[in-house]
């Protein structure tokens, strides 16, 4: 529970504050724990950085399942699964992603470069499902589509300075929902425009 507690206290801080700026020191005195105890459980800010990474992605394939299990289909399911994208990307520095890149290539490389591969793959797999249910147009390679359907979801784009004075909703309907309503069959632009009504009542 101690592990998991400066695991969840430094992601925040790393995302108010900024990895660079973020030392050992200020996550002790944030958690409230000696900085002994932060080095027992974590020998280095690097492999601190990693095991928040990790947490992220473990958490984010635990709520896409659910909601993949409880969507009604594709196109539901993508749409609060990019909301939630935007709505935690609104949190971070936009500088954040920048400061692992270059300072912590290793990590950026192998647990951020890696887990895009992997979202490609699953969201190409998503695209196939989504036009085999009707809800996305049948003359679509998916392969193309996940491309760009990820690159509209990247978290760089969404944190960037220049989004500053955006707010993730202004984002998300004008990146994100727009690209979708371009690969939607007339039933996808139905379950979109529900969505948002839902959305708007919420």
């Amino acid at each position: 529970m101690v592990k998991q507690r400066i695991i969840e206290e430094a992601s925040a801080w790393f995302g108010q504050t900024g990895i660079k700026s973020t030392t050992m020191d200020d996550i002790a005195q944030h958690t409230g724990m000696s900085k002994r105890t932060i080095y027992e459980n974590f020998k280095d800010k690097e492999t601190l950085l990693t095991a928040c990474i990790e947490a992220f992605h473990a958490g984010n394939k635990a709520f896409s399942e659910k909601v993949f299990r409880e969507a009604d289909n594709v196109a539901e399911a993508l749409l609060t699964l990019l909301q939630k994208s935007a709505e935690q990307a609104s949190k971070w520095r936009y500088d954040m992603l920048y400061d692992i890149r270059k300072y912590y290539p290793q990590v950026y490389k192998n647990h951020l470069l890696c887990s895009h591969a992997d979202q490609y793959r699953e969201v190409e797999r998503l695209v196939q499902r989504g036009m085999d249910e009707g809800v996305f147009r049948n003359d679509l390679n998916p392969r193309i589509i996940a491309y760009f359907f990820c690159r509209q979801d990247n978290v760089e784009t969404l944190t960037d300075n220049e989004m500053e004075r955006f707010s993730f909703t202004e984002i998300f309907e004008n990146m994100v929902i727009t690209f979708l309503r371009g690969v939607c069959t007339s039933k996808g632009l139905e379950i979109i425009d529900r969505y948002k009504e839902k959305a708007k009542k919420m």
